[in-house]
């Protein structure tokens, strides 16, 4: 079979009463956890005009969008407005595929009225097949500045929907075709609303490409078997001998945040969080804060000097600057008394991040050491 039709085969057949036993706590625990943020999410400004943009819509679906009172929607609306409250606080789990998974199958699955075993098997459908392809993306959509999350989301997604709709294998390569030619997200966004825009818009990718597969709508089914492309990294070995045999929940598993800010910055933010509750330090007498990482470690944290809320998560600098200052990162430290004050821009102009002589590893993976150089030294290596 080819690649593609390794795939389908893999969503049309995979079941919980086949899978290791240790499997379903695991997924249930990432559900949850994805599920519990997006409620958080949903109270955030751009998750609040998601939704309106949704209501605006016309009501004229089943399907909830979720904090929002009275609001329901035609699926994918629902996907999209329900995927932008799951990443934009950036808490979600490494990977980002369940904040696309959960909301499109909550949404999927509610319009189709299945039970909660088949919503699980189609969210681990979905989270498994988006985690092999980001996997195989090649190197020119990572020079482009594609968001993984994002471009394999759409595809998971689709893989998901296909599921709860029922498709058989060569419906579900077509919506996997059609979905390939939906994906989007650039990283140059980070930092902005447009981010968790992306899982959003993948959510609704997805079931839109199920939906038109569902009713005859054309593309290539043999989108993953063609010489270069996006996914030129995938081969015959991946879908054969990882799906339905190795999943992302069980290894390398599920690595929640301990912090709302992208997950390669996690260490070194609790690198400074515990000099800070470790030692007396006081702000305006330090001198300098260096990190020392493996080179591209901090690639995605694109915003050197912050002015906004959104593009202080997405600030190496700010995130230590506030850990530091706060002995802590959680939402109240983004607020813009935060950002904007003038001890603490006085504080991030003072970060200094150096390649350390170390291999790069998986994003967030990989010994960090943050130094705070001042009289005496306070260091911690995480």
């Amino acid at each position: 079979m080819s690649m593609t039709e390794d795939i389908a085969d893999f969503v049309v057949s995979f079941s919980l009463n086949a899978a290791p036993a240790e499997l379903l706590p695991r997924v249930r625990e990432a559900f949850l956890d994805t599920f519990g943020v997006m409620l958080a999410g949903s109270c955030e400004e751009s998750a609040q005009i998601a939704a309106r943009w949704v209501r605006d819509q016309g009501n004229n679906g089943k399907c909830t969008v979720f904090a929002q009172k009275d609001l329901h929607a035609a699926p994918s609306d629902a996907a999209l407005a329900n995927g932008v409250a799951a990443h934009t606080l950036d808490y979600d789990h490494f990977g980002h595929q369940s904040a696309v998974m959960v909301p499109c199958v909550l949404a999927a699955g509610e319009q189709k009225d299945i039970s909660g075993r088949e919503l699980i098997e189609a969210y681990l459908v979905g989270v498994e097949v988006s985690t092999l392809l980001a996997k195989g993306l090649g190197s020119e959509a990572h020079a482009l500045g594609l968001h993984p999350a994002s471009v394999c989301g759409s595809l998971g997604a689709a893989a998901a929907a296909a599921r709860i709709l029922g498709l058989e294998p060569r419906r579900i390569q077509v919506a996997l075709g059609i979905a390939a030619s939906l994906t989007s997200g650039l990283s140059q966004n980070f930092g902005t609303m447009v981010k968790p825009l992306h899982l959003g818009s993948a959510a609704k990718n997805g079931i839109v490409a199920a939906e038109l597969a569902a009713m005859g709508f054309t593309a290539n089914p043999e989108i993953f078997d063609h010489q270069g492309g996006f996914f030129g990294a995938l081969t015959a070995a991946d879908t054969r001998e990882t799906l339905g045999k190795k999943y992302r929940f069980l290894q390398p598993g599920i690595a929640f945040k301990a912090y709302p800010c992208p997950y390669s910055s996690q260490r070194a933010v609790d690198a400074v969080i515990k000099i800070a509750e470790r030692h007396s330090v006081i702000p305006r007498e330090v001198m300098e804060i260096t990190c020392a990482a493996a080179p591209n470690t901090f690639r995605v944290l694109i915003h050197h000097r912050p002015t906004t809320s959104l593009e202080a998560k997405f600030s190496l600098e700010y995130l230590l600057a506030a850990g530091l200052a706060l002995k802590t990162i959680n939402e109240e430290c983004f607020e813009p008394k935060h950002v904007n004050d003038p001890v603490m821009c006085d504080l991030v102009a003072k970060v200094r991040i150096v390649d350390a002589p170390t291999k790069r590893e998986s994003p967030g993976e990989g010994p960090v050491t943050v130094q705070v150089p001042r009289p005496p030294l306070y260091m911690k290596k995480q």
